[in-house]
C-alpha cells in the first residue's frame, strides 16, 4: 500500500492537468484544430494510465486487461480513451489523500506511538514532553502512554483508510480500465477486420503486379518473338525473294514461341485460380501429388468432403494454395519420404457454430521447421476470411501444419429454423 501511495503520487497528481487539457479541448472542438487536439490529449492519457496500470498489477496485485489502442487521430472516439481519462481526473484527489494517509499519518503515529520513549528528552516550556495544550504538559509517563495509545489507534485508522482507498483504486481501474466485454469484443473485431482487409488488399496488389510481371516478361515477350518470327516469315515468301526453308524455320520457331507463350498463360491462369478446383476441392488436392517434384516423397490423401456441400470457391482456393505451398515446402526442406494430406469439415461442437474446414499437412521429416516468408503470406491470406494457420514442428518430426478456414453452409443447405 505504501509503495503504491508514493510510487502513484506523481502520475496521479497529472490528472489535474489531463482535467485541464480535455477542458481545453472542448473549447477548440469548435475549430478544426479541436478534434486532432483531443485526440492527442485522449492518446497521451492511454499512456499515463498505462503507468498506472502497471503500478496497480505490481503493488496492488491487480491485473487489468488492456483495451485494443484505435488509431491516433480516433481516440476521441474510442469509449476507452474516455474512460482512463476519467480515471485520470478521478485518481487525482484520490492519490493525494491515499499518499497523506499512508505517509504523514502514518509518520505521526508512529511518532505518537514511540512519544514513551523520547518525550523526556524534549522539554519545551520549562518541562519535559510536549504539550498538548499551554496548560496541559504531557511529562508523566502516564500522559506518554496516553499519547502512545492514541498514536496506535491512529496508525489503525490509517491502515484502514489506506486499506479501503486502495480497493477503491482496484475498483475504479477494473472499471475505467480493463475494457468492457462487448465494446472490447467489438473493439478487437473491427480492428481484425482492418488488418485482414489491409492484407486482402496487399496480397491483391501483389497478385497484379505479379501477372503484371509475368504477362510482360513471359506470355506477351513470346507473342512479340512470334509476331516478329511470321513477319520475317511473310518476308520470306515474297515471290521476288522466295526463301521456303527460311520461312519454314521462321513457322515451326513461330509455333514454338506460341506453344511456350500458351502454357506460360495456362500456368499464370492456374496461379489465379487453378481450373482443376471446378471439378472440387479433393480432386484438385489429388492433382497436387503429380506437380512435387520429388520421387522419393510418398504423398497419403484423406478427403472427408464427398458428402458434404461445396464451400465456396475463395475458401477453397485458399485451401488448395495452403496445400500447394505446404506440400512443396515439405519436399524442399523437410527431409521426409512420407507426407499425409487430410482435408474435411468441423460443424463445430456449439449450437449454431459455423462450420470449418479442416486442411492438415503432416510429414515424418526431421523437424525444426519455424514459419518462413512464405508461410508468414499464407497466414496472411487465410487470415483474410477469418481463417488461421497453425505449425508444429518439434526438433526431430513430425511437421504438421493446420488450416482451418470458415466454410458456412450455402443458403440453400443450411439447416432450417425450427422454432415455431
Amino acid at each position: 500500500m505504501v509503495g503504491y501511495a508514493v510510487a502513484g503520487l506523481v502520475p496521479g497528481v497529472l490528472g489535474v492537468p489531463v482535467l485541464a487539457l480535455i477542458a481545453v479541448g472542448g473549447v477548440l472542438s469548435v475549430t478544426r484544430i479541436g478534434l486532432p487536439f483531443l485526440s492527442l490529449v485522449l492518446t497521451a492519457v492511454r499512456g499515463l494510465v498505462g503507468v498506472e496500470r502497471t503500478l496497480v498489477r505490481r503493488l496492488l496485485g491487480e491485473r487489468v486487461a488492456v483495451p485494443p489502442a484505435p488509431p491516433v487521430l480516433r481516440a476521441v472516439q474510442d469509449a476507452a480513451s474516455w474512460r482512463a481519462a476519467a480515471f485520470a481526473v478521478i485518481d487525482a484527489p484520490l492519490a493525494v489523500v491515499l499518499f497523506a494517509v499512508a505517509v504523514p499519518v502514518r509518520l505521526y503515529a508512529l511518532a505518537a506511538l514511540s512519544y514513551p520513549l523520547w518525550f523526556r528528552a524534549v522539554e519545551q516550556d520549562g518541562h519535559a514532553g510536549i504539550g498538548l495544550t499551554g496548560e496541559v504538559p504531557l511529562d508523566t509517563l502516564p500522559r506518554a502512554l496516553a499519547v502512545a495509545a492514541g498514536g496506535l489507534a491512529l496508525l489503525a485508522a490509517a491502515g484502514w483508510a489506506g486499506r479501503r482507498l486502495c480497493a477503491l483504486v482496484r475498483l475504479l481501474a477494473r472499471t475505467l480500465l480493463a475494457p468492457v466485454p462487448a465494446e472490447g469484443q467489438l473493439t478487437a473485431r473491427i480492428h481484425d477486420l482492418e488488418e485482414t482487409r489491409a492484407l486482402a488488399v496487399r496480397d491483391s496488389v501483389a497478385t497484379l503486379r505479379r501477372i503484371e510481371r509475368d504477362l510482360h516478361d513471359g506470355a506477351q515477350a513470346r507473342l512479340v518473338a512470334v509476331a516478329m518470327s511470321l513477319t520475317r516469315a511473310k518476308d520470306a515468301l515474297e515471290p521476288q525473294r522466295l526463301d521456303a526453308e527460311k520461312a519454314r524455320g521462321l513457322v515451326e520457331q513461330s509455333l514454338g514461341n506460341a506453344r511456350t507463350a500458351l502454357g506460360e498463360l495456362r500456368d499464370l491462369v492456374r496461379g489465379i485460380h487453378p481450373p482443376v478446383l471446378d471439378n472440387g476441392l479433393a480432386p484438385a488436392l489429388s492433382s497436387l501429388r503429380s506437380d512435387v517434384q520429388s520421387p522419393r516423397l510418398r504423398i497419403g490423401l484423406r478427403m472427408r468432403l464427398a458428402d458434404a456441400p461445396r464451400p465456396h470457391e475463395s475458401v477453397e482456393t485458399i485451401a488448395y494454395f495452403c496445400a500447394a505451398e505446404l506440400l512443396a515446402n515439405a519436399a524442399r526442406h523437410s527431409g521426409a519420404d512420407r507426407v499425409e494430406v487430410s482435408a474435411g469439415f468441423d460443424p463445430g461442437t456449439e449450437p449454431g457454430a459455423v462450420r470449418h474446414l479442416v486442411l492438415t499437412v503432416e510429414d515424418n521429416g526431421r523437424g525444426g521447421a519455424v514459419p518462413s516468408s512464405g508461410l508468414r503470406g499464407l497466414a496472411e491470406r487465410v487470415r483474410t476470411i477469418d481463417g488461421t494457420l497453425e505449425l508444429s514442428s518439434p526438433p526431430g518430426g513430425p511437421t504438421r501444419a493446420t488450416v482451418r478456414l470458415p466454410a458456412p453452409l450455402p443458403p440453400s443447405t443450411a439447416p432450417e429454423d425450427s422454432r415455431s
